[in-house]
């Protein structure tokens, strides 16, 4: 796991054309609520170093070698520590409470997958502070860019205000470009995801109810429960669903999972040729049991510290050898459990295979599980993609894999965010990752802070501006419970002793909002309308005088109303009740039945109770004369024995 937007720490343990509408609609939205003024003097260095620093040692120059637009560039050399690097005061520029977007571009000269972030100074009545805006992996053949959000808070009188890039290690030397600092205007964006979430997830449902010969039902009761969503909501599991309370919380609470550890190569695979699920089975079983699917992850892992020792020991020819392997044994093993792997997690801020058998090996680990299985879907997977600003070098290698012919079929965003979420910074990467045309999955959720107050408005503004976007298939977080937390209690939704915090409440309330749960009656049509999030449902149907059933459906996303037909017994009279049945002289039979006056009804019979509706012959009807009133059955005698049945038309 990371920190959000920080050199992360070891971790161990295809669209129709209204989304490509919603796309570009949602991304001139949000162009046009940043400032067209650019706040930074001189931000492409293009007028030397005015305006601009190097701090400490750091030796600044503003060099022609290498520009990301312009023809020149700070260049950043004789760097001792990591925090050397340019700097610009903004004190006076900026205004209290107000939020500023931050961008700049970074190519490291003599390093590859150096971190570089892009950092506040301030100093006023509370004392000197630090706030980390932005963070990306810098590397020597591209540059990248990071992108953040803030809100200055000034306490008391400003006699600091600083904005400078560092990050990269000492004595690595980097060129930054083009710097951005712009305002961002307030921006209720609350209203426009609501708006949107009533457009993208949810479909008009018409239920037709006819008996079994053809005729409407009006008066049906029906009642509509939604039992499971077509969007995912999830998180990652471990041994602890032997804990009943944990397990308990993931069935009430979950529809989907994926292995925390479970299903990684390491786990797998411990030693070579050592091929153990044991424990991945525990969890898949689990899985099946109780309804819930499975996303794999991850079949490979490229950062260089979560390879196992006796991988790195292997001869090329042998490492190629056992990715092959790896490949044909998880894959198969999960074959109709997973219906997506994670292919070679965190390839953004790794490249062990690519460097030790060359880059076209990650292209082959797609296109090889793809041979093994056509229908799985196949991820990239990776941090700061979202909860930081590395959005574009995301896109960009997601764009290189496609052109070597790498099936990617997903992308997988993993949302470890900080303290806060800003919305319209998510809301942005969000879309820029869209304009791909492959489903997005938030697939690791979580965020750090101490107040679980601020966790839960941090988790429903992911959760809402997540579920608002056409291009978002599903939300995973990344544990729930203190008890069992990569990151700890400040970042889980259920605390240590199983009472749900204010997060997890948040959670809960969303899960609820966007269940859809509700009940009427059937119109003189025999029609019921309702409109639903798309998903399963159970509907109970009963009709006047009639027996409860439950038939089982699916709202699926598309246009226009989904029609529904549901087939029920013919309906029983209202206050209708059978009387006595005589055998006449000549051994055919009456019956003898009350009822309200003038109601219509209609006479059934069969020699087998419980016949199939559709086979009963039907002897008569007609409007309810008088009480009590007599039916005949003039064929009684061709048959050894007979049973009655009345309906309404």
């Amino acid at each position: 796991m990371n920190m959000p937007v920080f050199p992360r720490p070891d971790r161990r343990p295809f669209f129709s054309a209204g989304r490509a509408g919603w796309l570009l609609l949602l991304v001139m939205v949000w162009a046009g609520r940043l400032s067209a003024q650019n706040l930074f003097s001189n931000p492409g260095f293009e007028s030397g170093t005015t305006g601009w620093s190097g701090n400490s040692s750091a030796v600044f120059t503003s060099s022609t070698a290498k520009s990301h637009s312009g023809s020149r560039s700070a260049y950043l050399t004789n760097r001792t520590a990591t925090w050397n690097g340019v700097v610009q005061s903004v004190a006076g520029v900026l205004q209290n409470t107000n939020t500023y977007y931050v961008s700049a571009w970074v190519l490291i000269d003599n390093a590859t997958n150096q971190p570089a972030n892009l950092t506040l100074q301030k100093t006023d009545a509370s004392g000197l502070s630090y706030t980390h805006i932005a963070a990306c992996t810098g590397n020597s053949n591209t540059w990248t860019q990071m992108t953040g959000n803030f809100t200055l808070n000034v306490v008391g009188v400003l006699t600091n205000l600083t904005i400078y890039i560092e990050g990269p290690g000492s004595n690595v030397s980097f060129y930054a470009d083009d710097f951005l600092l712009t305002n961002v205007p307030p921006y209720d964006w609350k209203p426009a995801a609501n708006a949107r979430i009533e457009q993208i997830r949810k479909r008009d449902v018409r239920v037709q109810i006819t008996d079994s010969n053809g005729l409407v039902v009006p008066g049906t009761t029906v009642q509509v429960r939604q039992r499971k969503h077509q969007f995912a909501f999830g998180t990652a599991i471990n041994g602890n669903v032997s804990n009943p309370q944990y397990a308990g919380f993931v069935k009430t609470n979950f529809e989907w999972a994926v292995m925390e550890n479970e299903s990684k190569w390491y786990s797998d695979e411990p030693s070579r040729s050592n091929v153990t699920y044991t424990a991945a089975d525990t969890l898949t079983n689990f899985c099946c049991t109780n309804g819930i699917k499975l996303r794999g992850h991850c079949l490979f892992w490229a950062v260089d510290s979560t390879v196992q020792a006796w991988v790195t020991n292997l001869s090329d020819a042998d490492l190629r050898t056992h990715l092959t392997n790896r490949l044909n044994s998880a894959v198969n093993h999960f074959l109709g459990t997973f219906g997506a792997w994670d292919v070679n997690n965190e390839m953004l801020h790794g490249n062990y295979y690519g460097n030790r058998l060359g880059n076209g090996i990650n292209s082959w680990m797609f296109q090889y599980a793809r041979s093994l299985n056509p229908n799985l879907q196949l991820f990239v997977n990776d941090y700061n993609v979202v909860a930081g600003g590395e959005t574009d070098a995301y896109k960009q290698q997601i764009q290189n894999l496609i052109a070597s012919n790498a099936v990617v079929g997903g992308i997988g965003c993993q949302g470890h965010f900080g303290s806060t979420i800003d919305p319209t910074l998510t809301e942005q990467r969000l879309d820029n990752l869209a304009q791909l045309n492959i489903p997005i999955w938030i697939t690791e959720y979580d965020s750090l802070n101490a107040d679980e107050n601020v966790r839960a408005d941090n988790l429903e503004t992911l959760y809402r501006m997540a579920f608002s976007k056409p291009a978002v298939d599903g939300i995973l977080m990344w544990g729930f419970w203190a008890g069992s937390h990569w990151r700890g209690s400040n970042a889980a939704i259920v605390n240590l002793d199983w009472t749900v915090n204010a997060a997890g409440r948040r959670y809960q309330s969303l899960l609820a909002e966007w269940t859809t749960t509700t009940n009427g009656t059937a119109d003189a049509g025999g029609g019921f309308y309702f409109r639903g999030f798309h998903g399963d449902y159970d509907l109970t149907i009963t009709p006047p005088g009639g027996v409860a059933a439950v038939q089982h459906i699916t709202v699926a996303a598309g246009a226009g109303t989904n029609l529904v037909a549901v087939t029920v017994p013919p309906a029983v009279p209202p206050g209708f009740s059978a009387g006595a049945i005589r055998q006449l002289p000549d051994r055919n039979l009456s019956l003898t039945a009350t009822g309200s006056v003038g109601t219509p009804y209609r006479l059934w019979a069969n020699t087998n109770l419980v016949a199939a509706t559709n086979s009963w012959n039907l002897l008569g009807g007609g409007n309810i004369p008088n009480n009590p009133f007599t039916l005949y059955d003039l064929t009684a005698t061709n048959y050894p024995r007979r049973f009655y049945r009345f309906s309404s038309p």
